[in-house]
């Protein structure tokens, strides 16, 4: 009985790493399009009303979803605290703690900092809706990704599963 109920959950467990690395590439792709929808939200204010960079990030932190509400939301608490950090360096930790966008998309958000209350509003207009096109395309080709390679990590999943368990008995 012991045994049988050892290999159940030996299958179990495969099983569910492979539902698990699948998730993981449904996952990004879906904060890849959060953020995403954030930056258009940012393009949208500045746009209309170019209000100053913590009441931009409080405004647009209330409208949006996901990471990208996490991190204006963090932003704006940020730009308190401006005397002991520099915005380029506060944007570049907050983006990096924002693992579910994986480095790429952490890598086309960083730039952002440099740019973000420093320029005129169609400067950082311009910026934020390249870094919103290449956010949506990552999204698109992770989401791709996920249905292309996320039924084959849930066979193996299940198919590692079945073999460990034919192995232990």
């Amino acid at each position: 009985m012991v045994r049988v109920l050892g290999a159940a959950l030996v299958a179990a467990g495969g099983a569910v790493l492979g539902f698990q690395a699948a998730a993981g590439l449904r996952r990004q792709a879906r904060a890849l399009e959060q953020m995403a929808q954030g930056l258009l939200g940012l393009e949208g204010e500045l746009e209309i009303t170019a209000p100053p960079l913590p009441r931009l990030m409080e405004r647009c932190a209330g409208r949006s979803e996901g990471p990208a509400r996490e991190l204006f939301a963090s932003c704006a608490q940020g730009l308190e605290r401006l005397d002991r950090e520099e915005l380029s360096a506060l944007w570049r930790r907050l983006v990096e703690e924002r693992t579910e966008l994986g480095p790429e998309g952490q890598a086309v958000l960083a730039p952002l900092g440099e740019v973000l209350g420093r320029y005129e509003a169609d400067r950082q207009r311009e910026a934020l809706s390249t870094a919103r096109r290449r956010l949506e395309e990552m999204a698109d080709r992770v989401e791709r990704d996920y249905r292309r390679r996320g039924r084959v990590y849930e066979a193996l999943g299940l198919s590692g599963g079945a073999f460990l368990v034919i192995l232990l008995l």
